[in-house]
């Protein structure tokens, strides 16, 4: 029969030879001699912890307390071992925020495990106030933090660590009957009741004198980059670190100390790259910082084109950055130090996620060091946007000169770079400042301009510094299963809507390659099957600029650029859903006269835009509202409502 408080490792061992059950029972009920037990210590082969003594029970043995006591202290360290076995940190939850007022924290539920391996559980929400004097001067006398009283919380000043630590105490008495005859009965706690105590912990950081923020950079530096870890006793679990001037909150940051569980032991094949979790708060405690600093900055009114060294001392290899401290007049930025190589790619949104996990893999960037240790530093701004703009984009930028790619370098815009070089970088050297800048008129600056008009914040990420050169190796073509019997296809859709004419007319006004793009375009089902989006994009194409070369009879022809910006305004990978949410909510938008009245406003991306965010229960009354007034043919009052729509989804 299975015993699961015995297993192989544990069985006794013994000289005899083991034949059947029974001797086998025997052998592990046998207990080591004296002169086993002293040869086995003596040569090492036997280790015996002192934390994991437990009762053996038979019949007829008298129990004590002291022998329950001593189960329970075994099962308590054998799941002390089991926590810290997972490594220490945060579970779920446990969220650190500062509540309604500048006095009070909130902790959202939640679970975790202390370095110590004890279980800390908050079943609800929890808001304190750091003004509690007694609950916290308590806590703090209890647990060996003071040997004299600290003044009061709403009196204290510095940075100060939030953890929860794991408490029990005695409660609900029961009686006690006497353990002799003569023996009085009493009454005792007959309940061990565990909790868990929030308190605030002293961090002992230097530059007591500077600002709070200061001081925020400062730690972030020393946390992250050179691996300092002190304050923090053992058996608590840190949460936030908080700034506290004379008791009111200046500033909470959950991940200066905060780590996630699991991920403690995530050192990349024990080289020395630092953990998993230290990796992840870096980066969401520099967001956090960062948020910080833009908001008060904004609301002191002041710019948003500063340097990294006003506020932090370190920077995460992967992270946000203020699109404010590019200037995309003359394509410099502020933002990182000038020794640091700097450059601008634009990348489809979705890619994004990856590119910050592999800079995760790199060294944070430390701010502090010299300009020489900073030279070969190279950094990548992301300028994300959606896939299916990436070809339109990528035409606009090759379309003024050939060889151009998605990304551009950034020159440092720091006075006095040139006074900081050496003699020998002066005679070999070209100087930065002697690179002519683009004019301001070339299409390429244009397109760049505008995909950074706009922007709040872009993201950043650190590159590896090897020396390899990037060649072409392929080209990209379209696959097209039957080009044949695409056209025929085409050619039935246009006809169904009566646009043959035009459209003939469009092509014979486009050049070879904007008209293959044209073709392939409008030859995909998205088109093909749906009358209306067909209307629209011919109606697009038909109103799009000439933008290309003079012909010699006089005129321009539409270049494939002006073909992929039109594809692009229907290239949303969820483009359709909205219109198949207004057609089956009125069998209206088959009518062709409503196809066409729609079809002439060059709309419909936005009218699917629409459609898509709005609840089930307002379609109705909004397809209704777009009907209407497409019956009659008024287009004004259509776009009027579309751009109503749209500011109020867009915010």
């Amino acid at each position: 029969m299975l015993n699961p408080t015995a297993g192989s490792a544990r069985e006794t061992l013994s000289a005899r030879k083991r034949f059947d059950e029974t001797e086998l029972q025997q052998a592990r009920r046998r207990l080591l001699t004296r002169e086993e037990f002293d040869s086995l210590q003596h040569t090492g082969t036997l280790v015996i912890d002192d934390r994991r003594h437990r009762p053996l029970y038979f019949d007829g043995r008298f129990l004590a307390a002291r022998d329950l006591i001593r189960e329970q202290d075994y099962f308590l360290a054998r799941q002390s071992d089991l926590g810290r076995a997972g490594g220490s940190g945060v579970v779920s939850g446990l969220l650190v925020e500062m509540g309604p007022s500048d006095s009070q924290v909130r902790i959202s539920a939640g679970h975790g495990v202390t370095p110590s391996g004890e279980m800390v559980v908050l079943p609800n929400s929890l808001l304190i106030s750091l003004s509690d004097i007694a609950h916290i001067q308590q806590l703090d006398a209890a647990f060996g933090l003071l040997r004299i009283p600290r003044e009061p919380p709403r009196n204290r000043s510095g940075l100060f660590i939030i953890a929860l630590r794991t408490v029990e105490f005695t409660a609900n008495p029961i009686a006690s009957y006497p353990t002799s005859i003569s023996g009085p009965r009493s009454v005792e706690d007959g309940e061990i009741i565990e909790g868990v105590a929030v308190t605030l912990i002293p961090y002992p950081d230097e530059g007591a004198g500077d600002s709070l923020d200061l001081r925020r950079g400062r730690v972030a530096r020393h946390i992250f980059v050179e691996g300092v870890t002190k304050g923090i006793p053992v058996g608590a679990l840190p949460l936030a670190m908080i700034a506290l001037d004379r008791g009111h909150l200046r500033w909470v940051d959950p991940f200066l100390v905060r780590r996630e569980v699991g991920a403690e032991h995530g050192d990349i094949l024990g080289l020395g790259f630092a953990p998993r979790a230290l990796r992840e708060a870096h980066l969401l405690q520099y967001e956090h910082q960062l948020e910080d600093v833009m908001e008060q900055r904004g609301s002191g009114g002041g710019v948003m084109r500063f340097p990294a060294t006003e506020h932090f001392q370190a920077l995460p290899p992967a992270g946000r950055m203020p699109a404010a401290t590019i200037d995309p007049r003359d394509f410099t930025q502020v933002f990182f130090p000038p020794e640091v190589d700097v450059d601008i790619s634009i990348v489809p949104s979705d890619e994004i996620p990856a590119l910050i996990e592999e800079s995760l893999l790199l060294p944070p960037l430390d701010l502090t060091l010299e300009a020489d240790e900073l030279e070969s530093t190279s950094v990548l701004v992301l300028l994300p946007v959606a896939r299916h703009l990436i070809r339109g984009i990528k035409a606009a930028l090759t379309a003024s000169s050939s060889g151009l790619s998605l990304v551009r370098p950034l020159r440092p815009a720091a006075p006095g770079l040139v006074s900081k070089r050496t003699p020998i970088e002066a005679l070999i050297r070209i100087p930065r400042s002697a690179v002519s800048l683009p004019a301001p008129e070339r299409v390429i600056d244009e397109t760049w301009r505008a995909q950074l008009n706009g922007a709040a914040t872009l993201w950043y990420v650190r590159r590896r510094n090897l020396n390899y050169k990037s060649e072409v190796v392929g080209a990209s073509i379209q696959a097209v299963a039957d080009e044949v019997r695409s056209e025929v296809v085409l050619g039935d859709a246009i006809k169904g809507v009566g646009l043959l004419t035009r459209f003939s007319k469009i092509r014979s006004n486009a050049s070879t390659e904007a008209d293959v793009e044209m073709t392939q375009m409008l030859g995909s089902p998205k088109f093909t099957e749906s009358k209306l989006v067909l209307s629209s994009a011919v109606r697009e194409l038909e109103a799009t600029p000439a933008t290309g070369e003079e012909t010699p009879e006089g005129g321009a022809k539409v270049n494939r650029l002006a073909v992929l910006t039109v594809g692009a305004r229907f290239g949303d990978p969820n483009f359709g859903e909205g219109l198949a949410r207004l057609q089956s909510a009125s069998a209206d938008l088959a009518d062709e006269k409503v196809i066409k009245n729609l079809a002439s406003t060059r709309l419909i991306p936005e009218l699917d835009e629409i459609a898509r965010s709005l609840p089930e229960d307002q379609i109705k009354d909004f397809v209704a509202a777009v009907i209407e007034p497409a019956k009659k043919g008024d287009t004004q009052r259509i776009a009027k409502l579309v751009s109503d729509r749209l500011e109020g989804i867009r915010k």
